[in-house]
């Protein structure tokens, strides 16, 4: 398979992936939330908390969807180039 195969994409595991994502953030974040608040510390410590938690877990955990996106989007792209009759050499 080369780089432009869209069939490189599992969809599904993109779905799970985004699903389990989503789960993680919102237990973490409760948690934090909780753990914070309980602590005695102010509600706006939750606001740094939510960020280092979307740096640290969300954004990695999301890379590989970031991926097949922009590889999705290469090969449209490539399709309706070549299409016109102007594929692009390099690539």
């Amino acid at each position: 398979m080369t780089r432009t195969d869209p069939h490189l994409i599992d969809t599904a595991a993109l779905r799970r992936r985004v699903l389990l994502t989503g789960v993680v953030a919102l237990v973490l974040f409760v948690a934090v939330s909780v753990a914070l608040l309980s602590s005695g510390l102010p509600d706006w410590m939750v606001l740094p908390a939510a960020v280092l938690l979307y740096v640290l877990v969300v954004r990695p955990m999301m890379q590989p969807v970031r991926d097949a996106v922009r590889l999705r989007r290469d090969v449209a792209y490539q399709a309706f180039f070549d299409q016109k009759g102007g594929g692009r050499g390099g690539r």
